[in-house]
């Protein structure tokens, strides 16, 4: 079986489970009607079925297109960043006077 058919189960089931709650919340079932334990397992087939079926849209015969190859070489190293970049302003520090208030 192709697909993921244990996560269709799991996500099925707890579908159907919560689903029992939210329809009774809403006031269309009753808390004691039978389709509160039918519901999970109507979700546990339908999340099979599902899981069974996907990949959704691409038949059996239908095969990934291949990816197309990736450059794993590191880009050229490039000096113009060095040759534009301003140099640093000269700081001033408690080592460095200030001659223009003396």
């Amino acid at each position: 079986m192709k697909g993921r058919p244990i996560l269709g189960v799991v996500a099925g089931f707890l579908f159907g489970l919560l689903l029992g709650p939210t329809l009774w919340l809403w006031g269309v079932i009753e808390l004691a009607s039978p389709l509160m334990w039918i519901l999970p397992i109507v979700g546990i087939v339908l999340g099979l079925l599902m899981a069974a079926w996907a990949p959704f849209g691409m038949d059996s015969t239908d095969e990934p297109a291949d990816e197309p190859a990736v450059d794993t070489a590191p880009p050229a190293r490039s000096d113009a960043l060095s040759e534009t970049a301003p140099e640093a302003p000269p700081t001033s520090g408690p080592d460095s006077k200030d001659e223009s208030s003396s």
